[in-house]
């Protein structure tokens, strides 16, 4: 996993978000009259950590066994994905969702064996004349 990192999570319909975030991830936020927004810490949940860091911006990534499984949950749930599955190399597979609110989170499975699939050479002639 990335560094800690925090997760704050905005909400404009706050029984929403506590809805979705129990659904998918299994968390207990608490709703009382005036809260909109929680702080998710590694603390909270371990498996919280950070992917795709770059220029010192880190995405809050919760780290799961099914990432497809979670994904289609977050689906069901009201989310939608922003990014598709895609390899981190090295590190493993990410997706990025918006949650209900329009927050964003990564989705990951852990796998040092996650890369790009090799793409065939553009200037490579193929066909059946051709020795492969």
């Amino acid at each position: 996993m990335g560094r800690s990192v925090l997760l704050r999570i905005y909400a404009k319909d706050p029984q929403r978000a506590a809805t979705f975030y129990t659904t998918v991830f299994g968390w207990a936020l608490l709703t009382d009259d005036d809260r909109r927004c929680w702080v998710i810490t590694p603390g909270d949940d371990p498996r919280l950590g950070a992917a795709a860091e770059h220029d010192g911006i880190a995405i809050p990534t919760v780290h799961v066994e099914d990432l497809d499984a979670t994904t289609r949950t977050a689906i069901a749930a009201g989310g939608e994905v922003l990014l598709a599955r895609m390899p981190l190399t090295g590190a493993g597979w990410l997706v990025c969702l918006a949650d209900t609110e329009g927050n964003l989170i990564g989705v990951m499975h852990d796998d040092p064996d996650a890369r790009w699939p090799d793409a065939p050479d553009p200037h490579r002639p193929v066909g059946p004349d051709q020795p492969s």
